[in-house]
């Protein structure tokens, strides 16, 4: 292959969509219910630093697909790019967002640097920003995603349970609401999140594991989560399915080192 020719096929492949949700995933419908509710006209520009952050031919480049084939190596540069302090206009956030959500429903983080920032450029948790069907996709979005983080979650290493509850925290969602979606979660499932989060390396966590919470809160709210994590009712839970003679030894036996972390660190 030519040089010109090895060029043109790195342009290619630098545009192609990635990070696309295949038939079949669990979230493939409402993916694609989401490219219908955010349909709407392209931005004028991209709202973020193109003097110094945006690579130029990028933002040259940005609105040439449809969003559905926006390649995600130009939704990583976006999201990498500066932003006014108070965030984006609405109708670049509203424009990018069904992308963003495919990209979180495939297992990918639009910004390097951590899933929490990804939903944080507007106050996509607010209903009143939204028409009735797109509140209902996002609305039905934070809540199956949060729950599939319950299942299989060795599945999801890089992604803690603390780490999911900020990023929609961050993104405007009320944290009241997203810690009792947590309590709601079946005790064998949260014990065995948790044990995922907190003991599965010991080596990292030391001999006895450690509560992880994420940098990415501010103090106060650290405190307020390590109050969660350590407040009666979840150590009660852990406690009870621990000494319990009827649940599978596996639970009992992560429900326990759960335990044994709260007590340590209340």
């Amino acid at each position: 292959m030519s040089d010109t020719q090895m060029g043109r096929h790195s342009r290619k492949s630098l545009r192609e969509p990635g990070a696309k949700i295949a038939h079949g995933h669990p979230f493939y419908d409402l993916i694609e219910e989401a490219y219908r509710a955010f349909d709407t006209y392209k931005p004028i520009n991209v709202d973020v630093c193109t003097d110094c952050c945006m690579p130029k031919d990028v933002e040259a480049d940005f609105f040439r697909s449809n969003i559905e084939e926006l390649p995600f190596h130009y939704l990583r540069e976006w999201f990498s790019a500066a932003c006014a302090t108070d965030g984006v206009r609405k109708d670049i956030w509203a424009y990018l967002l069904p992308r963003v959500l495919e990209v979180l429903a495939v297992g990918e983080e639009p910004k390097d640097v951590g899933i929490e920032s990804s939903l944080s450029r507007f106050d996509t948790g607010n209903p009143s920003h939204w028409s009735t069907d797109q509140w209902s996709v996002l609305d039905r979005f934070q809540r199956r995603f949060l729950q599939s983080r319950f299942q299989t979650p060795d599945r999801w290493p890089g992604q803690l349970l603390d780490d999911i509850v900020c990023m929609f925290s961050r993104g405007g969602w009320p944290l009241d609401d997203l810690l009792a979606q947590v309590m709601a979660v079946p005790d064998k499932l949260l014990a065995q999140r948790l044990w995922q989060d907190w003991c599965a390396e010991l080596g990292e966590f030391g001999d006895y594991g450690h509560i992880w919470i994420t940098a990415f809160w501010d103090k106060a709210e650290k405190a307020r989560m390590m109050a969660f994590y350590t407040s009666e009712p979840l150590r009660q839970r852990m406690q009870t399915l621990a000494l319990s003679d009827i649940a599978k030894p596996e639970f009992c036996s992560k429900a326990s080192a759960v335990f044994s972390v709260m007590e340590r660190s209340a």
